[in-house]
């Protein structure tokens, strides 16, 4: 399986909310960045994308990658890891949401229909698309995008065959991004 899927993990954001570079925080003793990973890896093996300028990443030992156009957010950070991205079906986790296991993206990937373009989840009435499965495909629409400065990643979504599906609540927890000082500050109570 894991030759099969890529994951590819943005950790290109400003941090501005947080103030300090998210995927580096600590939590538990690691970081957010090794969490997420540790989580990946018995998915997708070492097939993990770090899509970031950032060089402190390198020392998890996994590809990375800088936008090739930069400060594009998301729909830019995502058009970079598709080209690089070598599978059809690829994993795909913003930096902030550390708490995510391997059970939830397994259930993610089971739900997943290769006949759509993205698979995102949604916790409530809020659909996550940084917690979701991009077709490499997708690289063309988002390179479209980015050419017309349309960087609004939902409404990419929205322009092709996707699919949102609903967090089972024992997971909820997991899918909460850690964005500012304050929900970092309660994470690790």
């Amino acid at each position: 399986m894991e030759n099969q899927i890529t994951a590819i993990v943005l950790a290109g954001g400003k941090s501005q909310r947080m103030g300090a570079e998210k995927g580096l925080l600590d939590l538990n003793g690691k970081t957010f960045i090794q969490h997420i990973c540790d989580a990946l890896l018995p998915i997708v093996g070492s097939n993990i994308l770090i899509v970031s300028s950032n060089k402190e990443y390198d020392v998890l030992g996994f590809s990375r990658v800088e936008d090739i156009i930069e400060n594009k957010g998301p729909v830019g950070g995502l058009y970079t890891g598709l080209k690089e991205s070598k599978t059809k079906v690829n994993l795909v986790l913003s930096v902030d949401v550390p708490l995510v296991s391997t059970e939830l993206l397994q259930w993610l990937i089971e739900n997943h229909d290769e006949t759509d373009m993205v698979t995102q989840t949604k916790s409530g009435d809020k659909p996550s698309p940084l917690i979701g499965i991009y077709d490499r495909s997708m690289r063309i629409v988002f390179g479209e995008h980015l050419a017309g400065n349309q960087l609004k990643l939902r409404k990419v979504i929205e322009d092709v065959k996707h699919k949102t599906i609903d967090v089972p609540e024992k997971w909820t927890n997991q899918v909460q991004n850690i964005n500012t000082q304050e929900e970092y500050q309660n994470l690790i109570k």
